[in-house]
């Protein structure tokens, strides 16, 4: 598979180069790396020398796979529903906004829900702590604002309808309290800059301080901090994960991850960006009450495999680490990506006269077809994402794989 690299602002300039074997830096921030047939920006697949769009070949896979880089935090944001999507979507048409404008809210009637993994030290925003939790950071800060917030029935809502003069005060409070705690008590917590090194251990105020320091750092003066302060940061050591479903907000901050997500392009935010933000809209998607985080850690398999659990049952992902020792024979259900996300391995399929297709970290392959059996040789830690519904034209072929 070819597949695309999207330069969003908040990438990395040598994750992805490095993991592809590409000069360091990147000429522009590298973001994600996409494997999908996302209509934006598909990827291409190679077969018997011509190339052909993913979209041409599997237009109804339903779902995007990612390679997240993440060297600054991404907007806080949350996904709708289905429900609420289809009706967003059909409202937005109905009132005639264009599907390219940067207005609208809804661009699809799909929800996107989301599973991240991490490859590295993760940490990301999602949910909102509890009353208790605000209080007691309230008044470590000293921060009126945020008092107020945790004793209303919603302490995200109450952050986001802050008005502008009254936000624009409590972040130039919430800066001025971290810097007297860092003065005072936090001397050494370690400065807030692209190289982020927060301690998993870290305290609730150690965190709260971080990300204040953080976001100052990133997104001067913008009100979404105010916001991330609400919520839990949450820290994800390699091979953990998260699920994020419709209707919970969240935002990633540092790291590198695998990211499988429904395909869709529904995003209302709720700060730390320029792009549209339309607050009661979003008011109107995000659930009352949020969702306590779970961390997922899945235990490994006898031969080494984890199973990440997702929100469709006709969806898997599987993490499988190979080793030199010996090869690893896996079965793949079907349509499947298999991605290398560290080291280099060699992927073959288990039938007569089929050829060795060597794949370095930042690579994959698309299987297509029936059921078969994979035959993995080398040294790398390899994702298998298996769903979705046979190619355009002709009969599944247990033989059939592309590169």
């Amino acid at each position: 598979m070819d597949n695309p690299i999207q330069n969003y602002a908040w990438g990395s300039r040598s994750v992805l180069a490095t993991m592809q074997g590409r000069p360091v830096p990147s000429e522009q921030p590298e973001a994600e790396l996409w494997m999908g047939a996302h209509p934006s920006a598909p990827s291409v697949i190679e077969v018997g020398g011509h190339s052909t769009s993913l979209v041409e070949v599997l237009p109804d896979l339903p779902f995007l796979l990612k390679i997240l880089a993440i060297a600054a935090p991404l907007s806080i944001q949350v996904h709708p529903s289905t429900q609420q999507a289809k009706e967003g979507f059909a409202r937005d048409n109905d009132q005639r906004v264009p599907l390219e404008s940067p207005s609208r809210n809804y661009k699809d009637d799909r929800a996107k829900p989301e599973t991240v993994v991490a490859l590295t030290n993760m940490w990301l925003l999602a949910g909102q702590q509890t009353g208790a939790q605000l209080r007691e950071l309230a008044q470590e800060l000293r921060l009126n604002w945020l008092s107020w917030a945790a004793g209303e029935p919603s302490a995200l809502r109450a952050a986001l309808t802050l008005s502008e003069e009254h936000a624009a005060d409590s972040v130039r409070a919430c800066v001025s309290a971290a810097a007297r705690l860092r003065r005072t008590r936090l001397a050494h917590l370690p400065e807030a800059n692209d190289d982020v090194a927060l301690g998993p251990t870290a305290t609730q105020l150690e965190r709260a301080v971080h990300v204040i320091e953080l976001l100052d750092h990133h997104y001067p003066g913008d009100p979404g901090m105010l916001v991330a302060l609400c919520m839990n940061l949450v820290h994800l050591h390699p091979g953990q994960a998260v699920h994020t479903p419709p209707q919970q907000l969240h935002a990633y901050i540092s790291g590198t991850a695998v990211e499988i997500m429904g395909c869709s392009d529904n995003v209302l935010r709720a700060g730390l960006t320029q792009k549209h933000m339309d607050v009661p809209e979003l008011l109107s998607v995000l659930a009352p009450q949020q969702a306590p985080i779970e961390i997922l850690d899945p235990d490994s398999s006898p031969d080494g495999s984890v199973c990440y659990p997702l929100w469709d049952a006709s969806l898997s992902m599987v993490a499988v680490q190979v080793h030199r020792e010996h090869a690893l024979r896996r079965r793949i259900p079907g349509t499947s990506v298999v991605l290398v996300a560290e080291g280099n391995v060699t992927a073959r399929i288990c039938e007569p006269g089929t050829s060795d297709h060597e794949l370095r970290a930042g690579h994959s392959l698309l299987y297509s077809g029936a059921a078969g059996f994979v035959e993995f040789d080398g040294e790398g830690l390899v994702f298998v994402v298996s769903g979705g519904p046979n190619p355009k034209g002709g009969a599944p072929n247990s033989e059939d794989v592309v590169q």
